[in-house]
Parts: structure tokens; sequence; C-alpha cells
């Protein structure tokens, strides 16, 4: 009878300790290329240590068609315990359709559609293929880049099944995240999915190939990464956080927090953190022109309509009913000599209805 007292004691103790464990943030990068691609300029053990020395928390080694196990990756022994490489790839076809493979536990072939082949459906049919590959090698499928080249539309992505994340922004100069004349914006493309009653998130990459030479032009890292709520530090934790959007997306805005409820959404800026990682010449803004300079917190609903828009650090929602979504833009705003341009954070949504 005492063993099984001691033991009920211990168990209580360590479910404690275990509900108390707090939810940290964790920044990180899903989309990087190396040497192994033939088009990237720097080997894959010191685009790993790139991050490593600037304090990222994770990084997923996502090439072309190649698993890089990261065991295979040399860093310092004494590294920071607070970094990890977590496995992928970036299943990758000849028409603009390319999927990250989050986690996967296993090499993930393309299924490639040659110019001879094409049907109707093809990138559907393509985004569904990989989508089914990096699910059966107990990945999570991130769409990357719907706006390269051709792209993908949102009614095309809408009819794929187990896809629930995609690029809202990509670091690289050439994807089109704002839109183009061929092209939606991303964000238009990510409203009409969730207006369609599709549950998906956002997820922010740099997608960088080049680390030796440094351009605006060129896609280096550092100007797109995800920052995940998570309890710890694991390629399981981290890949389970963010397939239940428990992270946001950025391209400089730092937040402090994000609360969200089915009848409030609170969001607030981190703002000596945004200060801070908005003097990096790595990061490359959205050219737009200011009306006022500063931080403004928007919170957007179906079809993509801005439901409040508050000029401040601090805002809180309230939702009302009949609205299937909401999620928040958080943007900065600035002017240095004639360049006017917005950075900006995004949070998930909070799914109103059932989906």
């Amino acid at each position: 009878m005492k063993k099984l007292i001691i033991l009920i004691l211990i168990f209580n103790v360590l479910n404690i300790h275990s509900q108390n464990k707090k939810l940290k943030w964790f920044k990180g990068n899903t989309h990087v290329h190396t040497t192994l691609s033939g088009h990237a300029d720097t080997h894959p053990d010191t685009v790993a240590l790139w991050y490593l020395d600037r304090n990222w928390n994770f990084l997923i080694l996502s090439e072309h068609n190649q698993f890089i196990d990261p065991k295979s990756i040399n860093l310092p022994k004494n590294k920071r315990k607070d970094f990890i490489l977590i496995p992928g790839v970036e299943v990758s076809d000849y028409y603009e359709i390319h999927t990250t493979g989050m986690n996967i536990t296993r090499e993930v072939f393309p299924h490639t559609i040659t110019k001879e082949n094409r049907f109707e459906n093809y990138k559907t049919f393509l985004m569904q293929k990989h989508t089914d590959s990096i699910r059966g090698a107990n990945g999570i499928p991130i769409l990357n880049h719907p706006n390269w080249r051709s792209g993908a539309s949102a009614l095309q992505i809408e009819k794929v099944k187990g896809l629930h994340m995609l690029e809202l922004y990509n670091g690289h100069p050439d994807v089109n995240n704002w839109g183009n004349k061929k092209h939606a914006s991303m964000e238009q493309k990510w409203d009409s999915l969730l207006t369609a009653g599709k549950r998906f998130y956002g997820v922010s990459s740099d997608d960088a190939h080049f680390f030796k030479k440094w351009a605006i032009d060129e896609s280096n890292p550092g100007r797109g990464w995800v920052m995940v709520m998570s309890k710890e530090l694991s390629p399981d934790a981290i890949t389970e956080a963010m397939a239940n959007g428990e992270f946001y997306s950025s391209n400089g805005v730092i937040l402090k927090k994000v609360d969200k409820s089915k009848k409030t959404y609170k969001v607030e800026i981190d703002v000596e953190a945004s200060l801070i990682e908005l003097q990096s010449d790595l990061l490359v803004g959205k050219r737009t022109d200011l009306e006022e300079a500063g931080f403004s917190i928007q919170f957007i609903g179906d079809k993509g309509i801005v439901l409040q828009n508050t000029n401040s650090t601090i805002a809180k929602f309230k939702i009302p009913k009949g609205l299937k979504y909401v999620r928040a833009k958080i943007i900065y705003s600035r002017v240095i000599g004639l360049k006017s341009e917005q950075f900006y954070a995004w949070t998930q949504p909070i799914f109103l209805n059932k989906h």
C-alpha cells in the first residue's frame, strides 16, 4: 500500500510539472537550399551554421528531391542546445509545384508531369501526389511559393485533400508574394481558401539560395520565418504545433502575445524586439505609399475584409457571430529617405465554423 501511495505521489508531481511547463516561442525556417541543389552556393554544414550563429531555434534543409539526414550535418560539438535540425525535403516538379515535406522519416520522390503529358488538372494532381507521399513518410506538407511562375490558383489548391499549410510569404525575390498580372496576392489566395471553408495556415520562409553574394534581388537568408509556440524544442513538438496552427509568420515584426478564443482575439506586439529585428539589413519590405509610420494591427475576416484596424501595439477584437474565421495582420510602416516600406507578422486564423 505504501508503494502504491508513493507511486501516486510521484505521478502527481510529474503531472503537475508537465502541466506547468511553459510554452515558449521558437524561431525557425522551413525552406532553405544548399550546394546539393546545384543552384545554391553554400554547403549544408555552413548553411546550418549560419542559422545557429544567429540564434534561430530550428531549420529544415529542404533540398530539391534530396533528403538531408540531420545526423549527416556537422555542427560544433559545443553548439547551443536550443537549436535543432528537422528532417525534410522540397518535393519539386518541373511545372512549378514544390512542396516541403516537414519532419519526414524517409525520402519522398516527385511525380513529374512532362510537357507532353500535361492534362487539365495536373497542378491539383501534383499537389495531391506530393501531399499523399509526404504524409505517407509521416511528414506534414507545406505548399511552397504558389505564385512562382505559373503557380497554383486558390481553386486548384482548394481541391487538394490533406494539405493545410502554404507559404504566405517567401523571401525569394521572384515569387510574387504581393501578386502581379497573373496572380492574386498570396493573402488574397489565403483568404479565398479560408472563405471557401478550407483550413489553411500561412507560413513564412526565406527560401535562401545564396549566402555569399548579397543584394535585394538575391535569395538571401533571414528574410522570412515562423515563430512557433511549443512546450519543447523537438522535431515532433514543433511539427505538431505548426500542424495545429500554434505559430505566426513574419518578415520583420515580432509579437509578444497572441490570445484567441471564440469570443475575442487579442494581439500584442513586442516593440523592442521588433525594432531590433528591423535594424537588420537582410530584411526586404513591401514598397508602399505610406500615410503614417508606425505599428498597426488589423483583424481580417471572410473574403479578406478588414474588420478592425488599430494604430496601436495592443489590440483586442470582439468576434461577432456569423463569421467563418478571423485572423490578424500586424504592420510596421517606415520611411527611410525616399524609400517607403512595410513589414508584417501574420497570425493564424481562428475557425468559427466547422471545417
